[in-house]
């Protein structure tokens, strides 16, 4: 009989020096994750009972007691100055010759194709970066790629977040790469800038058109903002400095960072207020003379009215405070009587949300269905609540928010269902 063409074959080697002669040109990988997972002592639990059972069908791959844990590509203390290099420098060698050798092998006809599921940030003096992130990326483009798309798929736990008690991603990245051209243009520092603040905040738009959950937005941003990075041969200062991959992804969280800025701008002055007053002062108390005065007037918004008529704050005693999450269960029997905020309409989806298991979606809904615009409004007000308790590194707080946008999707479904059926209602229908 004729060979299966079809067949797969699992072969175990070492990525960074082998070459298969006999496999096709499309290249996608999965690559280790810099220092969250232990691949090979997480192996080892798995590797012992399936020697016992597997040894004699595949001795090459059982051929060891344990797993090769020397040849393992990730960044850990045991290779500590191993060979006069760090762990780092190590993980960043190792993942260089590695892509260099998929390089070789690709051809310009096929993408690949590298995931990537990373949320290790760290501050800066310009701002917040990924270690993992910039390693990934230097590597990339350091072997000659240039990454021509980015895609944000669903491939992590389907729990709900908050049952995890995580602020986790739930997607992973695929990098979609081709060789860069030989002849890839050369930009200055400037140039690079405005082509990001061109073109980034677009991206940005159809990736939250399209839902993606606030813990995943920052990373997913990174593609697009390293397209534009990646289409030139280098990128540098007027005065011949590099722009490292690193720089460039300050200035892609700066971008985006004014991208949720620009947001803000876009709700309801009550809301706009409420936030600047959450980043200021929290829940707590907050001074009722020139500092909330100014900021009423610069929102145009009297607190007098976000008192009383919308009743998001308390204001008396010389004091103003924003009302705890857990009071607007009250709004459940007693609507205020101003229309109802993007602010006021977020914090009642949380109370749905934390108290009704299995029936939060239809108390958002309803919710929704009762704000212009079906209450869009208030998945941008999540979003940024997410990224001001990131910020933050409140993950207790931001998985909140996080997991409100994540079900935003069908609260909108079923919100425009109600609507619906409250117009044939009143038409009789």
């Amino acid at each position: 009989m004729p060979a299966d063409v079809n067949a797969g074959k699992s072969i175990q080697a070492d990525a960074t020096t082998t070459i298969f002669a006999d496999s096709g040109p499309v290249i996608v990988t999965d690559p280790p994750y810099y220092d969250n997972i232990s691949y090979a002592e997480l192996s080892d639990f798995f590797y012992i009972w399936l020697r016992r059972l597997l040894l004699d069908i595949y001795p090459d791959l059982f051929a060891g007691i344990l797993v090769p844990i020397q040849e393992e590509m990730i960044t850990a203390p045991r290779f500590d100055k191993k060979g006069g290099e760090n762990a780092k420098e190590r993980f960043e060698r190792l993942m260089n010759e590695t892509l260099r050798l998929i390089r070789k092998r690709c051809t310009p006809d096929f993408p690949s194709s590298i995931f990537y599921a990373y949320k290790q940030q760290e501050e800066t003096k310009q701002g917040v970066t990924s270690t993992g992130w910039d390693t990934m990326l230097t590597a990339i483009i350091d072997a000659g790629f240039q990454i021509i798309g980015t895609w944000p798929m669903r491939t992590e736990r389907a729990a709900r977040l908050n049952s995890l008690g995580a602020n986790t991603l739930a997607s992973s990245v695929i990098l979609v790469c081709r060789p860069r051209p030989e002849d890839a243009p050369f930009a200055n520092r400037n140039e690079f800038i405005s082509a990001l603040e061109a073109e980034l905040p677009d991206a940005l738009n159809q990736l939250t058109q399209g839902h993606i959950a606030p813990v995943d937005l920052a990373q997913a941003a990174i593609g697009p903002g390293m397209e534009i990075y990646s289409r030139y041969s280098s990128v540098s200062t007027i005065a011949g400095v590099e722009v490292t991959v690193r720089d460039a992804l300050e200035n892609i969280n700066r971008v985006i960072e004014e991208y949720h800025r620009r947001e803000q701008g876009e709700l309801d002055e009550e809301s706009q207020f409420c936030l600047t007053w959450l980043e200021q002062h929290g829940y707590g108390a907050g001074a009722y003379g020139a500092v909330a005065v100014l900021l009423s007037q610069a929102k145009n918004v009297s607190i007098d009215a976000l008192r009383d008529s919308h009743r998001l704050l308390t204001a008396a005693s010389g004091a103003v405070q924003l009302l705890d999450p857990d009071e607007y269960h009250h709004y459940e029997r007693k609507r205020p009587s101003a229309p109802m905020t993007a602010w006021e309409g977020c914090f009642r989806m949380l109370w749905h949300l934390d108290h009704e298991e299995g029936g939060f979606i239809d108390g958002c809904a309803k919710v929704a269905a009762r704000m212009d615009g079906g209450g869009e409004s208030i998945e941008c007000l999540a979003r940024l609540l997410y990224a001001h308790y990131d910020r933050k590194r409140d993950s207790q707080n931001a998985v909140i928010f996080n997991n409100l946008v994540s079900e935003w999707r069908e609260i909108s479904t079923r919100a425009a269902s109600l609507r619906r059926q409250e117009t044939q209602a009143g038409l009789g229908i």
